[in-house]
């Protein structure tokens, strides 16, 4: 009988810890779900606007934001597309990367020979000297092609070794659906890529401090060389100059790559600014209009749907941090520690939300709800924590413990120590005067039962003589 109520005990206390919710109330949702169910990264398969077309003509747009990895808009991001001059970005980037910018550059007439007749050029000469810098200038803010072979040349020693470079570092960024055949971007049916792959590219590019200056340069002086008088090399993108097209300019943009061929059509990438974002569009294959066909424009259809683009999401959409620098988020019970394990995010952050909307629209789920075991680590990843606007993954962090938990251990109970009284002289006088009144006492006691006894005893014997008195008469 005491044993089942002792099994019966043990098996409540089980079920009362596994009864005992975690910080969360929802399944476990973990990382890679983010990205297949959210707007979470580059390779988001959602987007926070409806899904609406928000351009004209562009057979593949997006509009990222870099603070927060966040998808706002995605119209065709997969589809193949050709790269135009959105490939001389490659071009620049593996020039930095392999390449010194201060080391000069001798202009070869095999690089020269290579270029197709009627292509933009910065009037490159053979034999001319310039730095590998002032090519990137030629190259990204001109849209050079003659600076584009020269660079490859110089890097690589052969336009196709080059080829080569570029699409290995395609492979190394993650372009799943990008080939290059040429450094410049002209039509090639054979080269193609897509508006998420370009999303990926120049996200990464602009991590590079040269590569974000050449980009966002409105125009750049290149100084006399021995072939060459001074010259100004000024922006392809129209949204960035100003006044000489004050029909473009946007003060949003703050940077931009252009390109045009008949086959690709019209494209920009651009990063610009609002409410907080840091905003990279891509417009892809925009078709244009003529006032003059085939000599005067009347819209380029590049600038005016990444301007479509950019008065949507910056009247619609704001940047706001969710996770900040020691933000207590939660605590998680330990099993076996002396205390529960508070966590925060690992760094700060935010994501992409509509204009005014409350945060209690947002739902907070956490990865991992399984209990702790001691010890715990100060810093030790607990789990991850994702913010849901409905059913899309806005924005996740890591989660990790700001204290550390040790293993609990009993108290050890220490024996008292015997306390032996110091005997003075008082107290040896206290305890003879003790002694004495005790034997005292004990004499007095005797001296009374004495005599208790001799009287019963004379008692007993005069009781005795009465009753043989009586028996004798």
């Amino acid at each position: 009988m005491k044993k089942n109520r002792a099994l019966c005990l043990i098996f409540a206390i089980l079920m009362l810890l596994l009864s005992v919710p975690g910080p969360a109330q929802a399944e476990p949702i973990y990382s890679d779900q983010s990205v297949s169910s959210g707007c979470h990264s580059v390779d988001a398969a959602m987007q926070l606007t409806d899904g609406s077309k928000l351009t004209d003509t562009a057979k593949a747009a997006i509009v990222y934001e870099r603070k927060s990895d966040t998808m706002i808009y995605a119209w065709n991001p997969d589809q193949q597309i050709y790269p135009t001059s959105t490939a001389k970005m490659m071009t620049a980037l593996i020039a930095i990367e392999k390449g010194d910018p201060a080391k000069k550059v001798i202009v070869s007439k095999r690089a020269l020979d290579e270029l197709p007749i009627g292509t933009i050029t910065a009037k490159l000469q053979a034999g001319e000297e310039l730095t590998l810098e002032q090519l990137l200038y030629c190259l990204m803010t001109a849209s050079a092609n003659d600076a584009a072979l020269v660079i490859a040349e110089h890097i690589a020693g052969s336009q196709s070794a080059f080829v080569d470079m570029m699409n290995q570092k395609a492979a190394e960024l993650g372009c799943k659906d990008t080939v290059y055949t040429n450094p410049h971007g002209l039509h090639d049916p054979n080269m193609h890529t897509t508006a998420r792959d370009i999303c990926r590219l120049t996200d990464a590019a602009l991590e590079n401090e040269l590569f974000r200056t050449l980009f966002c340069a409105k125009s750049h002086e290149i100084p006399a060389t021995n072939k060459s008088d001074a010259r100004t090399v000024t922006t392809s993108n129209l949204m960035m100059r100003q006044p000489a097209h004050k029909k473009y300019h946007d003060p949003r943009v703050t940077g931009g790559k252009t390109g045009s061929t008949d086959a690709g059509g019209r494209c920009l990438v651009a990063t610009a600014e609002g409410n907080g974002m840091e905003l990279l569009t891509i417009v892809m294959d925009a078709t244009p209009t003529y006032e003059i066909p085939g000599i005067s424009l009347a819209t380029y259809g590049s600038f005016e749907e990444t301007a479509q683009l950019l008065n949507h999401v910056i009247d619609n959409y704001e940047y706001r941090q969710l996770f900040y620098e020691g933000q207590v988020i939660t605590q998680y019970p330990v099993a076996g520690g002396e205390n529960s394990a508070v966590v925060q995010p690992v760094q700060p952050g935010g994501t992409v939300l509509p204009v005014n909307l409350d945060k209690n629209q947002l739902s907070w789920v956490y990865g991992n709800t399984a209990m702790l075991t001691a010890p715990v680590e100060k810093g030790q990843a607990i789990s991850t924590l994702q913010v849901w606007y409905g059913s899309k993954c806005l924005a996740q962090t890591d989660l990790v413990a700001i204290n550390s938990v040790a293993v609990w251990q009993e108290p050890v109970q220490h024996p008292r120590a015997e306390v032996k009284p110091e005997l003075g002289l008082w107290g040896i006088a206290g305890i003879i005067l003790f002694a004495i009144l005790a034997l005292a006492v004990i004499a007095v006691a005797t001296v009374l039962i004495l005599r208790f006894v001799r009287k019963a005893k004379r008692n007993a014997r005069r009781r005795s003589r009465r009753v043989n008195r009586r028996r004798s008469r």
